[in-house]
């Protein structure tokens, strides 16, 4: 009989961050035989037939709905990824509703900022949230640190990591709306990133690499990919950026975008230019297309990426070009890596369900870079 997997969190759309990872993982899982049912917890409202809507900003309701839903479901396993410092307290209510139900919880950790997270709790809110961990059937990690942060946390816990990457349906120009794809037909090179309206996500930098790129390359094009996190006034400075550049022309804005791995298959570079980062799921999927990575060197980074110091434009200009100069890649390494993960994660499943595996036995996944 097929497993029955449950995925909890955010959901497209909109899209970017766990959103995007849960829907490759809804993919990548269905391939494999599961049946697979998602809880959204994000504000948008999607539709599909194992799309169940339960995100509300009455958290009591919101908690409410989750109960019944946990309590009506049929499914041998639910796996919550945790990313955000607000994801990780549902983490811990989900968590308690499972043990609640009597349901088998595995909990990913995928985010950058969740080591400094843990540093900034408490003890009341650290014991608080060992406690949860440790009622949890499995942990996984998305890179060394984390897990390490985890086994301090949760000591009689093992960790299995998995980095952010699985496997994907292969791209199509025609998933892009037409007018990405006008500007691709009218640029080149194409350099595409993506980032929410932040200081930390170093979109001005890349504008004012593009600028200075355009000496060599007249009509190179940069796509910046928006999620939904940030705010206005960084926005503004970004818009001004391009202004003072005077790349109105050669930068586009993207929101929402429903296939970001189709816009990266049509891509010469993809640019990382993140001053902190976690295990960047854009990066994978790049690195899986061959399309080639010039990313900061945040920790993290995989293999094949091409890496300058983070905040030095110089240092970012000298890649751009070096990456220019390369072209595409191998992707065979990376696609092997995302392959794997999903049999990782498939046994994983299958232990927590046949009751052989508990937070204390989960298999390891030593060769998955994190």
């Amino acid at each position: 009989m097929a497993l029955r997997v449950t995925l909890i969190g955010h959901y497209p759309p909109p899209y970017g961050g766990v959103a995007t990872l849960m829907a490759q993982m809804e993919a990548a899982l269905s391939s494999a035989g599961c049946r697979v049912t998602i809880f959204n917890l994000g504000h948008g409202r999607p539709e599909g037939e194992r799309v169940i809507n339960l995100g509300d900003r009455n958290r009591i309701r919101e908690t409410l709905r989750l109960w019944r839903t946990f309590a009506n479901s049929d499914s041998d396993i639910f796996h919550y990824i945790s990313a955000s410092y607000r994801s990780f307290w549902l983490a811990v209510v989900c968590i308690t509703l499972a043990t609640l139900t009597r349901k088998r919880m595995v909990v990913s950790f995928v985010g950058g900022a969740f080591t400094e997270f843990i540093e900034t709790l408490g003890s009341a809110k650290r014991c608080v949230a060992r406690l949860a961990l440790s009622r949890a059937t499995a942990l996984l990690a998305c890179n060394d640190e984390i897990a390490r942060v985890l086994g301090r946390l949760v000591p009689e816990a093992e960790t299995t990591k998995i980095s952010n990457s699985f496997p994907f349906d292969a791209p199509s120009a025609d998933a892009l709306p037409s007018d990405v794809r006008e500007f691709l037909a009218s640029r080149s090179p194409v350099i595409t990133t993506t980032g929410a309206a932040s200081t930390e996500y170093g979109l001005i930098d890349a504008v004012r690499a593009v600028g200075r790129l355009r000496e060599r390359h007249s009509a190179v094009g940069l796509v910046i990919v928006m999620t939904r996190y940030g705010n206005a006034e960084y926005e503004v400075r970004l818009l001004d950026s391009i202004e003072d550049e005077r790349l109105s022309e050669h930068v586009l804005l993207a929101r929402d975008l429903p296939s970001f791995v189709s816009l990266l298959g049509c891509s010469d570079v993809f640019l990382r230019c993140t001053l902190v980062d976690g295990d960047s799921m854009s990066v994978r999927e790049a690195l899986a297309l061959g399309v080639p990575v010039v990313a900061s060197d945040t920790p993290f980074r995989p293999d094949g990426a091409i890496l300058y110091r983070r905040g030095d434009v110089d240092g970012m200009i000298e890649r751009l070009i070096e990456a220019l100069n390369t072209g595409r890649a191998d992707s065979g390494a990376a696609r092997g890596e995302a392959e794997a993960n999903l049999r990782v994660l498939v046994d994983v499943y299958e232990g927590v369900a046949s009751g052989a595996s508990s937070s204390r036995q989960a298999p390891k996944a030593g060769s998955n870079a994190g």
